[in-house]
């Protein structure tokens, strides 16, 4: 499918190009499906390697716990209220760093205090374009997003898009496009992602409140127009858009609002890493740069224990207190 909107984009001038993709290469195989759900060969890079990393050196990962709110006593705070199998219960460390993402960050910090979180933000609107050829059979090996181009100054990117059968079908059923639920296997697809403007809100449980305004609506619409028109190049009939979605939700907690340049909140001892810090929206994937913040504070935050008075009595009290909540709730 890939190589297929590869050839008819750059047939019609596009620079259509491979993209990287957070992918270990040495680990890969040309018959491994692609791991939508799951990645059983371990090929995709994941957030979750940190965390593996970190258990290894002695961090306790208190799974399938839901953070509620962080605990702020004075001016500082002290740790979190969190439930996990229908209980509540508290940990306590010298230093909270929530990373929740652009919607649960913002909810648990006005759950703490902070009510100006989860205002005008960013959700990265996009559709999905599609057709069906006669003449391929896109396999479950095919890897989403493996070329594309940005059209910066319109701002929108393009990229072919691979889903699994179950999302094919529901996404063409929210069209009423019933006769195209079970065609995946044919189906050529191309993602047109906006960067959109700033505005929205969330509610306190992280419902989301945003309307598409004119000019961005206007943006997709461009972009249908040049993928239905890559697509048909490419021999696809039956050419239709799926409804408006979104991806990559940030903007809720600003820097330069929210966090200082340290990603420090107002309150001592309290700091946010996600995609909720960056101020404005790109319309592209924001991985990289969420791990290189991640980075950053890791740094600041050693050097601030470098400068510190006692800083080891400091995290053993604080690992004791949490063995002592957990054993106690």
């Amino acid at each position: 499918m890939a190589q297929r909107i590869v050839a008819s984009a750059q047939d019609l001038g596009y620079s259509w190009r491979k993209l990287d993709k957070l992918m270990y290469q040495d680990r890969w195989k040309p018959e491994y499906a692609f791991g939508h759900y799951g990645d059983p060969h371990g090929v995709k890079w994941s957030a979750r390697m940190y965390i593996q990393e970190a258990v290894a050196n002695g961090a306790l990962l208190i799974n399938g716990a839901k953070v509620k709110k962080v605990i702020i006593e004075g001016e500082t705070a002290t740790g979190v209220e969190y439930t996990k199998d229908g209980q509540t219960s508290k940990a306590f460390a010298s230093k909270v760093i929530v990373a929740a993402g652009g919607i649960g960050t913002p909810v648990i910090l006005r759950a703490s205090g902070i009510d100006r979180a989860g205002y005008d933000f960013f959700f990265d609107p996009l559709i999905g374009v599609r057709g069906t050829v006669k003449d391929i059979d896109v396999p479950t090996r095919e890897i989403p997003m493996s070329a594309g181009v940005h059209l910066e100054d319109e701002g929108y990117m393009l990229t072919d898009m691979a889903h699994p059968s179950a999302t094919t079908a529901f996404f063409a059923a929210g069209v009423f496009r019933f006769d195209q639920m079970f065609s995946r296997r044919r189906t050529l697809q191309i993602m047109v992602k906006a960067k959109d403007a700033l505005g929205g809100r969330l509610t306190n449980t992280g419902g989301i409140r945003k309307n598409l305004d004119d000019h961005e609506k206007r943006k997709l619409s461009r972009g249908y127009a040049r993928a239905k028109a890559i697509l048909k190049n490419a021999g696809a009939k039956n050419i239709f858009k799926t409804w408006y979605l979104a991806a990559h939700p940030g903007g809720t907690v600003k820097i330069g609002e929210l966090v200082d340049s340290n990603l420090k909140t107002a309150y001592t001892n309290l700091y946010v890493c996600d995609c909720s810090v960056i101020p404005e929206a790109w319309g592209l994937p924001p991985t990289s740069t969420i791990i290189a913040l991640g980075k950053r504070l890791a740094k600041h935050l050693s050097s601030e224990k470098e400068v510190s008075d006692g800083p080891r009595r400091e995290t053993v009290a604080a690992a004791a207190e949490l063995d002592r909540q957990i054993s106690t709730h």
